[in-house]
């Protein structure tokens, strides 16, 4: 296999378990078969013949068994591999990477804030539920956003976290039926009533690079400072600097 070559350092992983979610995403379970070490908030790429650009973020803590993808359903591309996954019992996986780590924020034990949009809520998931694992006391607030309560797709877990441990707030904003003419502004608008001090506060960042980019300027117009938010979208859509 040419992707076998391009990867030396490849982990197989067998597929362990498929199921639907609701908001048409399906929750992968991959289950390496050798030591798969990552951090939360990273992501993976799945190696597969005939598939290109299957970057997935991961929404497992580092310290389960599995590798946990939230992948979805809708595209020609992802009802392809869903079909593939459920069709073969393994896939290789690339080494884990990204920079969207609480390594790379600035050492604080102040508010930490986790933002997504749709299918981001998986870097969300992998964040918080390390920090559960870790007992962390620092506050986090969660804030998930969708068209539609059904895109909600893990919606009683994050209400389980606020529910279980003091220090976890989380917020669901449906903007179907929303006044605001731009959607990312109701999301906006919850973070700064929620926090006076949004200049002590941290925030990772997952969704389309118009939300990331939206939720950040308009933060950072209210105090906010940029080196305090880390997104992969920084990486992989990064704003072209003035010449």
């Amino acid at each position: 296999h040419l992707i076998r070559e391009l990867f030396a350092d490849t982990t197989t992983a067998t597929v362990h378990d498929i199921k639907p979610l609701s908001g048409d995403v399906w929750q992968v379970l991959l289950k390496p078969l050798t030591n798969y070490p990552y951090q939360a908030g990273q992501y993976t790429e799945l190696l597969i013949d005939g598939f290109q650009f299957l970057y997935f973020t991961i929404g497992s803590a580092p310290h389960t068994p599995c590798v946990e993808l939230h992948i979805q359903g809708g595209s020609e591309t992802n009802n392809r591999l869903i079909e593939h996954l459920k069709q073969n019992n393994a896939v290789d996986l690339a080494p884990a990477n990204g920079r969207c780590t609480l390594d790379y924020l600035p050492e604080s034990a102040s508010p930490l804030l986790l933002i997504a949009s749709g299918t981001g809520f998986s870097q969300v998931k992998s964040i918080a539920e390390h920090l559960i694992h870790i007992q962390s006391t620092r506050k986090v607030f969660i804030y998930w956003t969708s068209y539609k309560l059904s895109q909600l797709y893990m919606l009683e877990r994050a209400e389980a976290w606020a529910e279980q441990h003091a220090n976890i707030h989380s917020a669901m904003l449906i903007s179907e039926h929303s006044h605001w003419e731009d959607k990312h502004q109701m999301l906006v608008h919850s973070i700064l009533a929620d926090h006076s001090d949004i200049g002590q506060c941290q925030a990772v960042t997952c969704g389309s690079p118009e939300m990331v980019y939206t939720v950040l300027d308009t933060l950072c117009e209210h105090g906010f400072r940029e080196e305090n938010m880390i997104a992969d979208v920084f990486d992989f859509a990064p704003r072209k600097t003035p010449a």
